[in-house]
């Protein structure tokens, strides 16, 4: 079955982005009221968005600039839902599904779980994804250690600020009637350059390369077309070597539905661009090495200007001479399949920026930073594969072109950490052997970006939301 015939199925903001400029989330406690969550659910699923909702939301191209590039407005008064359940409140809605759930390991245990690390040691999710010093989940404000876990997360989303503001208050009041407990809530807003391109708070244009649908006409699309396993429970993946471990057999439930991995991080815009040296040309393109585009979202690749924005390789440049080895788009999106099977590590970005606008002229310190929102197939695979084994690897890419034929002058190298979302030298220090961070430079070492919460929700299909807004057991 084509998944253009199951879209209507699959809750919005998955497959299709919500668009407006205001997003609003929302987390709840269910405690132990089981009828009462299934009673609020049974009311919430009438109205969740599916995909085609979405569609007839929107409301033409962004200032006839076209929505592949800018995103679709919403019509007024048009409010969008989305369900995110956790691993805690799908099981206190039905125990039953705890067998189907539990092969899901990261979901299953959440982002305050224990990991293997790569030694084969026990381990946490925080200590293994670089959520340490400030960044340590007892400083979380969502999804924290202390108090009731998060059992749902809601998405709203809508274009004018008193609509998003007025449907933030009815799910919050809608919650609190069914006996269920608000444990957090922010707004989110887009924010745009003067040139009118979506940018998040270090100033660069954002969300460019966001991979299309295989088997579904996605209009956002501009990067590569992946098979929609790696992103909906239940189709085909992209196919994956054989020394790889399969992954686990989603329940029929579960089919059309999309794990959801949300964290809000804050963003030290006055750092950046400190680090950066301040303000002019040359702190421009020390900020371009660093993410590896220009602030207007141009690749630094050679040529790549008069093409699609992302119709380029690294190959030629296995040095880093035009795009360093160690920026942020070249370590989250490597560009060569065949080297790192990144095809099978993307996610569907769905985030927006909260808190005011920075200001390179006149930096401040308040508060700002990024609602980061992703939908993916698996969370090892996708959203922590690339925090364990790209971003804060120092080796990374070098190791692995070594490793698959692509062999390159200094075997030895150490390329550097993300510097958007990597750890600090303070953090590397700690963590890495002191010959290999005395070999970073001293522009790929990150700290700008402090996770202050995370939590991984599963957004389940319609029918699955009312299958477990029911009582009859899920089979």
């Amino acid at each position: 079955m084509a998944i253009s015939t199951d879209a209507p199925k699959i809750q919005g903001n998955i497959l299709l982005p919500f668009g407006g400029r205001y997003q609003a989330f929302l987390t709840l406690s269910f405690r132990s009221d089981r009828p009462g969550a299934r009673a609020w659910l049974g009311e919430a699923a009438g109205r969740v968005a599916g995909t085609d909702d979405v569609e007839r939301a929107l409301d033409g191209d962004d200032e006839g600039q076209g929505r592949a590039r800018r995103g679709r407005r919403l019509k007024q008064s048009a409010v969008l839902l989305n369900v995110g359940l956790t691993a805690t409140g799908l099981t206190l809605l039905h125990q039953e599904v705890a067998a189907d759930l539990a092969p899901f390991d990261a979901f299953w245990r959440g982002p305050l779980g224990t990991r293997i690390d790569p030694d084969g040691r026990i381990t946490t999710a925080p200590a293994l994804l670089g959520d340490v010093g400030a960044s340590d989940p007892a400083r979380w404000v969502v999804g924290k250690p202390a108090g009731a876990p998060v059992d749902a997360l809601l998405t709203l989303a809508a274009d004018d600020e008193r609509t998003i503001g007025d449907a933030l208050r009815d799910e919050r009041r809608r919650a609190e009637e069914a006996g269920l407990v608000v444990l957090w809530s922010e707004q989110g807003e887009v924010r745009r350059n003067e040139g009118n391109r979506r940018v998040e708070h270090f100033g660069f244009a954002d969300g460019i390369s966001q991979p299309g649908v295989r088997g579904f006409s996605d209009p956002e699309q501009s990067g590569a077309v992946v098979a929609p396993g790696e992103f909906v429970l239940g189709y085909p993946g992209e196919r994956r070597p054989q020394n790889w471990a399969p992954r686990p057999r989603p329940a029929t439930w579960m089919h059309g539905g999309s794990f959801q991995v949300f964290r809000r991080m804050t963003q030290d815009a006055a750092g950046w661009w400190r680090r950066m040296g301040g303000s002019g040309a040359t702190a421009d393109e020390a900020a371009a090495k660093a993410l590896g585009r220009s602030l207007d979202g141009t690749s630094l690749e050679p040529g790549a200007a008069t093409r699609n924005q992302n119709d380029f390789t690294y190959g030629g440049d296995e040095s880093g001479r035009h795009t360093p080895l160690y920026a942020h788009i070249r370590k989250m999106n490597p560009r060569a399949d065949d080297v790192f099977r990144d095809r099978g590590h993307k996610m569907l970005r769905r985030g927006i920026t909260f808190g005011p606008a920075f200001d390179r002229e006149r930096p401040d310190d308040r508060e700002r930073g990024i609602l980061f929102n992703a939908y993916v197939a698996s969370i090892e695979d996708q959203f922590e594969f690339l925090l364990r084994h790209w971003v804060n690897d120092p080796k990374f890419p070098t190791s692995a072109l070594n490793a698959y034929g692509r062999s390159l002058a200094d075997k030895n190298r150490v390329d550097g950490l993300d510097p958007v979302v990597g750890l600090s030298e303070e953090q590397a220090r700690e963590r890495l052997p002191r010959d290999v961070v005395d070999r970073i430079p001293r522009q790929a070492f990150g700290g700008f970006v402090t996770t202050t919460g995370a939590v991984y929700a599963f957004a389940p299909s319609l029918p699955a939301l009312r299958q477990l807004a029911g009582e009859a057991p899920i089979g």
